[in-house]
């Protein structure tokens, strides 16, 4: 009897009203919570982590998302622990460097740092979200949302700590509470679309000779489509993973821990830094949803930030900076609602508006990118090209700033990428014939051409794929036409890319 009373009970109290609840404490989150308490705007910011916690990420903080973060004031306190500054990258195809050397598109603005950090998200998460805190956001960790209901006069957000439960009201909640996310459940926005989401594995390791400051890629058949990667930090300790897309690794049953255990061993073997590469501890799963899944992402009063928003780059699947970005474009639209007392779907619907003239001119172009690449017969002709892009690349600095833009690049210019890409194309094949003669009366040469071998390889991936799956193959090839004109419409007047100079210019 007596323990039972010693026993603690569950118990539920109401909690008081908010203007703004926000479910979920990452980038996004903690971001949009700084800035509505910069504002003047008192948030809720909930998260079911005790800060700091692990995260599947690839760590990547690109310039803009520094310059965000410096922004917020937070970045000497990230840099506290003098981070290993990236300004180097290293490109291997099929095991083979491809390109090394310093990254062509950082240092050509005044407004961000010239190159980017690898911070854990174990320490970014739990600076983000103390730095919301010392704004005047009031946070809840180790908080857990139950459920989400859309009332006529407030939303209601049920949540448990510990053995108590809560119910919070608010005017406006706010998903950034990831990839599964609960509100975008509630809602019915929740996208899970195999072609846009990707499967990944990822570790930090120790025994790499030497800090030095490159980010390291590798594109391979077996990755295909993604990619492995290697990302430095200071001592020697790297955070290294894989990505592949969902819908290549059900249909081709891809297995991501044989893939990532591969990678590892791979990487021992061909990169000369990496001989006595281990393993820190065993590796974690995640998914990232990209962009090109992405809705409307809004609510009769609220909206999905960061991934619960699909806010990844279609290429990289980095979705660290364009988490912030979102979490930014939010506050405006939520300040407007709640200026205004008006909070209905009619009104929410600025903010699509909002995220889609700020991500649309850059993230248009690289979703049309990714799709035609979703297509793992064309592999081998995929990967040829790209090793001859780095060619090209380590060759020209001019090419590889605006044409090496699709992978990672700060401004993207789609149709100067493309005029580049096909003056390369058009100057290669000019020379196809008179090169083939020469080597058909070179005895010691192979005479037919290489550009001819290429264009038979594209030709014979073709058909490989339509008879492998027609049906699959006539769905991926409508979508790609889509996405074409999707693409010729959006590049109307040549607009400039917003994302290079940031969210708090549009606010």
């Amino acid at each position: 009897m007596k323990a039972r009373e010693g026993r603690r009970k569950a118990s539920r109290t109401a909690a008081p009203f908010y203007d703004v609840i926000i479910v979920g404490g990452g980038p996004a989150g903690s971001a949009l919570a700084w800035d509505l308490a910069r504002r003047g705007v008192t948030p809720l910011l909930l998260d079911r982590a005790r800060f700091p916690r692990e995260k599947v990420c690839g760590d990547y903080i690109e310039p803009r998302g520094l310059r965000i973060i410096q922004k917020m004031g937070c970045l000497d306190c990230l840099q506290a622990d003098s981070p290993l500054p990236i300004s180097q990258s290293a490109t291997f195809v099929n095991a083979e460097c491809a390109y090394q050397g310093k990254i062509p598109f950082y240092g050509l603005r005044n407004d961000m740092p010239p190159h980017g950090y690898i911070i854990p998200r174990e320490k970014l998460d739990s600076v983000l979200f103390e730095t919301a805190a010392k704004a005047g956001a009031v946070t809840l960790p180790e908080t857990t949302v139950t459920g989400v209901t859309v009332g006529k006069r407030a939303m209601i957000v049920e949540a448990s700590r510990g053995k108590d439960s809560t119910t919070y009201k608010g005017r406006i909640v706010v998903g950034a509470d990831g990839v599964n996310s609960l509100v975008a459940r509630s809602t019915d926005l929740l996208v899970s679309d195999p072609r846009y989401t990707a499967v990944s594995q990822r570790g930090y390791a120790e025994g790499v000779d030497g800090d030095v400051g490159e980010a390291v890629f590798y594109f391979e058949r077996d990755l295909f489509p993604g990619y492995g990667w290697m990302f430095p930090m200071r001592g020697g300790i790297v955070n290294i993973g894989v990505g592949v897309l969902a819908e290549a690794s059900r249909r081709c049953a891809l297995n991501i821990p044989h893939l990532f255990a591969d990678f590892v061993q791979k990487l021992k073997r061909t990169h000369p830094r990496c001989r006595k590469l281990r393993l820190c501890r065993p590796p974690i799963g995640g998914i990232v949803k990209t962009y090109g899944g992405s809705g409307p992402n809004y609510f009769s009063r609220g909206v999905l930030i960061g991934d619960a928003g699909s806010f990844v780059d279609p290429m990289t699947g980095e979705g660290i900076t364009p988490a912030m970005e979102s979490g930014i474009l939010a506050a405006s639209i939520i300040m407007t609602a709640l200026s205004l007392g008006r909070f209905n779907a009619n009104l929410f619907s600025a903010y699509e508006r909002s995220f889609r003239a700020y991500f649309d001119p850059s993230m248009i172009f690289l979703d049309l990118c990714a799709a035609t690449m979703r297509n793992r017969h064309f592999a081998e002709p995929w990967l040829k090209a790209l090793a001859q892009g780095c060619a090209a690349a380590q060759k020209e600095p001019a090419f590889a700033r605006t044409a090496g833009a699709y992978f990672g690049g700060l401004e993207i210019n789609p149709a100067l990428i493309l005029s580049q890409v096909w003056f390369n194309m058009a100057s290669e094949l000019a020379f196809v014939l008179p090169k083939s003669i020469q080597a058909f009366f070179n005895k010691d040469a192979d005479p037919l051409f290489p550009s001819i071998r290429e264009m038979m390889s594209w030709h014979l991936s073709w058909w490989s794929s339509v008879f492998d799956d027609p049906v699959w193959h006539a769905t991926w090839t409508l979508d790609l036409q889509r996405k074409w004109l999707k693409f010729i419409s959006s590049t109307r007047g040549l607009p400039k890319d917003p994302r290079a100079d940031g969210p708090f210019e549009r606010n």
